[in-house]
């Protein structure tokens, strides 16, 4: 199985590990991606500041860049609107 790639499906699935709890693996990871996609914002405020002072020359390296950070911010929304209505419907339940 190894052979396919460098992941390894037991450390993939959590086989054979001692896990965090749901709950906190769920906000360490939504955190993650918060900071990755500040990161990635961040990486395109740089790129586009080089190039207006001229330090970077490829207009489509900046592009890219810039569609790079749209696209993860936009997942980002996505994903917290998906959370939000799940809140909600659990809101809207009766016991």
């Amino acid at each position: 199985m190894k052979s396919l790639g460098s992941i390894n499906p037991n450390q993939a699935y959590g086989v054979g590990q001692a896990t965090a709890k749901p709950a906190q693996n769920f906000a360490k990871q939504l955190q993650n991606a918060i900071q990755e996609v500040d990161n990635l914002q961040a990486g395109r405020d740089q790129m586009v500041d080089g190039m207006v002072t001229g330090e970077v020359t490829e207009v489509h390296d900046v592009m890219i860049a810039a569609k790079e950070a749209q696209l993860a911010f936009e997942l980002l929304l996505e994903v917290r609107n998906k959370l939000l209505e799940g809140y909600q419907e659990i809101m809207r339940m009766q016991l």
